[in-house]
């Protein structure tokens, strides 16, 4: 581990310099004791040839002896007594030092298994990268502690060189830290105690991409907690747009066109009431220029995606388009300029590139793939809700679910995308189509209304995480 703005436990380290120094000691008081019972043996002798008497010598011979004696018990009785505490000494440290290894480990074990299976998992907005364990900042300080886990520096608790105790685990609290992306260092919200589930949104210049994430970020909001007991909040880390761009869908208007090159990262908590690991959902936009060109290919936000949500704006589909057009004008609502095959290609060839997947492997993620712009005339009655609700009325027994995706690929097949629905079903491992209208109407300058726009998200969500359980929303 590398060095830490902190002080090192007393068991990782004085502890082991406190038995060396006593240890040592020991033996060296040893040793000046039976210098000194050496000395006193010598002058003695000294003492009787400097001063010869006949008279003296055998009280010499006496003290001799008993400092022979002396000398003698130190270096045999002494010295193993020395060494037996000294043994002794160690033996209690090691079993000391094992429970404390022990419980060092275990609370490490726990706290990285626990994140395991929660799923615990921070993203950051900023350089796209995703990670298990933040940085964080000493509230004290301000020093940035990179690996803030049982080591070394504390077990439960360690002390940072300000003296301000920090907590090592989420057991006792250390997503309440102020936390840091390790990569770049942009400021994160929740602290590191979150499921992350990110989820690009793909699809070409105009398809309407911006609209469906803003109105689907409003709707959700308006059902999260009536109807599906969910707690929603909008993060708001000043890397997405959504105030203008609800702001401006309010009052009638298009939001800005997204001109970032970069996944735009749309963040929100998403979680059921009162639950102790949150959902930090975030919808990835990028402007649909991206995949015209090579930019893409940086997207690093789409090689740790748990999902991805593909837009098609149906004039992008040159028969339909044609037919549309014969029926009246479709210029009001804005036809993207680059076909779905170009959008799909583009993204699979990625996304292969990105995984180190060759062309016979498939892509082990969910593709929703959502028809907007369904206000258009005429395609409600081929695969939005009307022609759903008469195919779920059959004789054949449907789900709204499977009626969509039957109705949506037929759609494709007979406006000639068969190609398209062959690839998607190759390159992805569970695929389903939604149909909505991020607006509603055309650009009138009264204000947009959603419909459809919140089911493709959920049912992502739904997927990822297995502690969220939509049946009964889907069931309505």
């Amino acid at each position: 581990m590398e060095r830490q703005p902190a002080h090192i436990n007393y068991f990782f380290g004085e502890c082991y310099e406190d038995l060396i120094t006593t240890i040592k000691q020991g033996f060296t008081n040893l040793g000046e004791r039976l210098g000194d019972e050496w000395e006193k043996l010598h002058d003695i002798w000294e003492d009787l040839i400097d001063d010869f008497e006949f008279g003296a010598l055998l009280l010499t011979i006496i003290k001799t002896a008993y400092y022979v004696a002396l000398l003698l018990s130190t270096l045999l009785i002494t010295t193993s007594m020395v060494a037996l505490f000294s043994l002794l000494h160690i033996v209690i440290l090691a079993v000391v030092m094992f429970f404390i290894y022990l419980g060092f480990s275990i609370l490490w074990l726990l706290d990285t298994i626990m994140c395991k299976i929660r799923q615990i998992v921070s993203s950051c907005p900023q350089c796209q990268h995703k990670f298990a364990l933040p940085q964080y900042r000493c509230p004290g300080c301000g020093a940035v502690h990179t690996k803030l886990m049982p080591s070394k520096y504390g077990i439960l608790k360690r002390t940072c060189n300000c003296g301000r105790k920090l907590p090592t685990t989420f057991f006792n609290g250390r997503q309440k830290l102020s936390a840091i992306c390790p990569k770049c260092g942009f400021n994160l919200t929740g602290g590191g105690f979150q499921v992350n589930i990110s989820v690009p949104i793909l699809g070409g210049p105009s398809s309407g991409k911006t609209c469906f994430v803003s109105m689907a970020l409003a709707e959700l909001e308006k059902i999260a907690t009536p109807e599906l007991g969910f707690d929603y909040e909008h993060i708001d880390q000043g890397t997405d747009n959504l105030k203008l761009n609800l702001n401006a869908m309010g009052n009638g208007r298009l939001p800005e066109k997204t001109n970032e090159m970069r996944l735009m990262y749309y963040e929100f908590w998403f979680s059921p009431a009162n639950s102790k690991v949150k959902n930090q959902i975030s919808l990835c936009d990028v402007g649909g220029e991206v995949y015209m060109g090579e930019d893409i290919e940086g997207q690093i936000g789409y090689s740790v995606a748990n999902g991805y949500l593909m837009i098609i704006d149906p004039l992008t589909i040159t028969l339909f388009k044609n037919e549309a057009e014969k029926a009246g004008s479709v210029d009001g609502y804005n036809p993207s300029k680059m076909h779905i095959d170009e959008v799909l290609d583009k993204t699979v060839k990625m996304l292969e590139n990105m995984r180190n997947l060759t062309a016979k492997q498939k892509i082990d993620q969910k593709l929703a793939i959502v028809f907007t712009k369904c206000d258009l005339p005429g395609i409600d009655e081929k695969i939005g809700r009307t022609a759903q609700n008469k195919i779920m009325g059959g004789t054949t027994r449907h789900d709204r679910m499977e009626a969509c995706n039957k109705l949506c690929e037929q759609f494709l097949i007979d406006y000639d995308e068969s190609g398209f629905v062959n690839l998607v079903k190759s390159k992805f491992n569970k695929v389903q189509y939604f149909t909505c209208s991020a607006l509603g109407h055309n650009e009138d300058g009264t204000a947009f209304s959603a419909t459809g726009v919140v089911d493709p998200i959920l049912w992502l969500i739904d997927k990822q995480s297995p502690t969220i359980d939509f049946k009964k929303y889907w069931s309505r």
